[in-house]
């Protein structure tokens, strides 16, 4: 950009642009403490506020008796078991109770005549006892279950006490060590026994599981059933989870609000915090002066507009990182926001002086803070001053 300051004199003073590498640095800062901004603000007041309006900790208790009375419906049915020596809290604690019942359905399958195991098959006991069904039918179909899952561990040729497909005798020989007194499993056994785990008992049981949520499961007692304890916990979590949403677009329009509305318009020079950190300067392409307060709205917007790609991080502290995918109304939002915002870098880099959407629609460029010191310098000079 040239200011021709006197004509007489053909002075020629130049202000250069914001390189891209530093433009690209601000972009990335602002959104970093944004989300910074927006998580501190989620977890100290807004979250806190929410959690006495919604009655946060009497939810998530409810959710929690709801879910023991699903677990104590498949203790009730001996379709669940647990470690009797270990502690009482181990019994809620669904992946130990299912490593437990896997390691029972083991010991049955490792001596496959034994009476007293066979009541650790807990798929014959819902599949075949607990259903009314025809039970040749049903153990056909069982059958069918575990050679389509453990076709490499099952032998069709041979059978259990019950009907039920034995293991092949090396898988029976290499488990059985896991329940002899003193003994244990060898490292290819263990290998197996994982392997078995994934592949066979967990997809076996969620198969179970799948059964239970179609055609429900009452408890011995006729009381309540599990689909109805899955109803309450599903409406509770409803509730918790639409808190969250809540407070993560609460928190971060006020992160948003805090440092590109409240800051900028605080400041002399229409700063934003990063801004300000990296001595960026935003000034009018005519005048050179600063922007006027109303642009500092619509530079508002289009960095919340950038910003939007970290709303979806906002409650990964309180509900972990994997939890997160389960808010489509939050990282949807992010995937649009990270459109928008390669966008706007795009337009940066590819303009003549590394101009964003933001100083389009202000007719406004960013520069350095010692250029424009070294601006005002050069004209008090060449005005004799």
């Amino acid at each position: 950009m040239t200011e021709n300051l006197n004509q007489e004199k053909q002075k020629v003073i130049e202000i250069y642009p914001v390189k891209v590498g530093r433009r690209v640095l601000a972009f990335l800062a602002e959104i970093f403490v944004c989300l910074i901004l927006s998580i501190i603000l989620f977890e100290l007041c807004v979250f806190q506020i929410s959690r006495l309006v919604i009655g946060y900790d009497k939810l998530v208790e409810d959710s929690e008796t709801y879910q023991k009375g699903q677990y104590n419906i498949l203790y009730q049915h001996e379709l669940l078991y647990f470690d009797d020596t270990s502690s009482e809290e181990n019994r809620y604690m669904i992946s130990l109770a299912l490593e437990d019942t896997n390691y029972y359905f083991l010991n049955f399958y490792s001596n496959p005549v034994n009476e007293e195991l066979r009541k650790y098959d807990v798929f014959y006991k819902y599949f075949v006892d607990l259903k009314d069904s025809n039970d040749a039918e049903a153990l056909e179909k069982l059958n069918e279950q575990y050679l389509h899952y453990g076709s490499e561990f099952f032998d069709s040729s041979k059978k259990t006490i019950l009907g039920t497909y034995s293991l092949k005798d090396e898988y029976q020989e290499a488990f059985s060590h896991n329940y002899l007194p003193g003994d244990s499993l060898s490292e290819d056994a263990q290998t197996q026994y994982e392997d078995f785990t994934k592949r066979v008992f967990l997809n076996l049981y969620n198969d179970l599981i799948n059964d239970i949520q179609e055609n429900d499961l009452k408890s011995l007692d006729n009381s309540f059933s599990y689909n109805q304890y899955s109803s309450e916990v599903e409406s509770i979590n409803h509730i918790l989870n639409l808190n969250y949403i809540v407070c993560s677009y609460i928190s971060f329009l006020f992160a948003c609000i805090i440092l590109f509305l409240v800051i900028p318009l605080i400041t002399h020079k229409r700063e934003t915090f990063v801004e300000i950190i990296l001595k960026f300067e935003r000034i009018d392409r005519k005048t050179l002066g600063y922007i006027n307060k109303p642009l500092v709205l619509n530079i508002f917007l289009l960095k919340l507009m950038d910003c939007l790609t970290i709303v979806f991080l906002v409650p990964s502290l309180r509900v972990g990182f994997n939890y997160i995918f389960s808010f489509p109304e939050l990282y949807l939002p992010s995937l649009i926001g990270v459109i928008i915002a390669l966008a706007n870098l795009a337009i940066t880099i590819c303009t003549k002086l590394n101009t964003s959407l933001k100083e389009i629609t202000t007719n406004s460029i960013v520069i350095d803070s010692k250029s424009l010191d070294n601006y005002y310098q050069e004209v008090e000079v060449f005005n004799g001053k």
